[in-house]
Parts: structure tokens; C-alpha cells; sequence
């Protein structure tokens, strides 16, 4: 097993499975009305940009089923979406684009991952997908981005690439 595998087997269970575990205790009092971050995202979305768009669509799946198991809702709602986010990532990484570019581009990766979601909860919920757009996926756009930038900075030793 070569390093590269060794270091994505590596971050993938420090930081994801991590990020499962602070989804499941911090984000409850860090939640704002029904407003909250997405760890889960933000580390599938950093994966991808470090290793490339099939490590980052496996983590987003993998992930996404892991958080699903430890939460109330149906099994595999947020691991298609976080599988496309990862994909879509690692594809940007090819790109080779850096700065506020970068960050962008993932705002637009994490609202198209809030509104794939809220569209596939929206058959379980009684509420239109209009009211769910402006009630819950751009505020969750918004907060999600926030701690994308405090959780890159702090962290952004582990997804560059030496």
C-alpha cells in the first residue's frame, strides 16, 4: 500500500469520521432555529479537492450512510447529495484553482447539496420545496460556508498537497 492510500485512509478516518461524531454532538447547540452547519460536507468537499473526484464521491457516500445510520432520518438521504458534492469537487480540483475562486465554486457545491437534499425531504415532510429553499437551504448555505472557511484555514496543512 503506497503512501497516497495510506495518508486518504488516513484523513478519511480522522476527519470524516470525526466530522460524523461533531455532527451528532456539537452541531444540536450550535444549530440556530432550524438553521445548521454540515461538517459532514465540509470535510467531503475538502477530501475531494485533495484527492480527486472518486476518493471524494466514496467519502461522501460513505459518510453520508455512516451519518445517516446515527440520525433519524431515512437511511442514504444525504449520501447521494454528499456523493455528488465530493465528485463534483474532486473534478474542480483538476482545475487547479485556488483563493476566493475556490470557495466559490463551493458555495455553489454545498447549495446544490442542500437543495438535492431538501428536495428528496420533501416528500417525507409536509411542506413545499419553495418554502424549503428560502427557509432552510440558504441559511444552511450560509452557515455551512462559514464554517467552511474557519474549518479550512485551521485544518488546511492536512488537504494541500505537499
Amino acid at each position: 500500500m503506497n503512501q497516497e492510500i495510506k495518508y486518504t485512509l488516513f484523513i478519511f478516518a480522522t476527519f470524516g469520521i470525526g466530522s460524523v461524531l461533531l455532527q451528532g454532538i456539537l452541531v444540536p447547540y450550535l444549530e440556530i432555529n432550524v438553521w445548521k452547519p454540515d461538517f459532514v460536507l465540509i470535510v467531503v468537499l475538502m477530501m475531494g479537492k485533495r484527492f480527486g473526484a472518486v476518493t471524494g464521491s466514496t467519502a461522501g457516500f460513505l459518510l453520508g450512510i455512516l451519518q445517516d445510520s446515527l440520525s433519524p432520518l431515512p437511511i442514504g438521504i444525504t449520501a447521494l447529495p454528499k456523493a455528488l458534492a465530493g465528485y463534483a469537487s474532486g473534478k474542480m480540483n483538476n482545475l487547479k484553482l485556488e483563493g476566493a475562486i475556490n470557495f466559490l465554486w463551493f458555495i455553489v457545491f454545498i447549495f446544490v447539496h442542500e437543495a438535492i437534499f431538501y428536495f428528496i425531504l420533501q416528500f417525507k415532510l409536509d411542506q413545499s420545496y419553495v418554502y424549503l429553499i428560502y427557509s432552510r437551504v440558504f441559511p444552511n448555505t450560509i452557515y455551512s460556508t462559514v464554517m467552511l472557511s474557519i474549518t479550512y484555514l485551521s485544518a488546511q496543512k492536512y488537504f494541500t498537497e505537499a
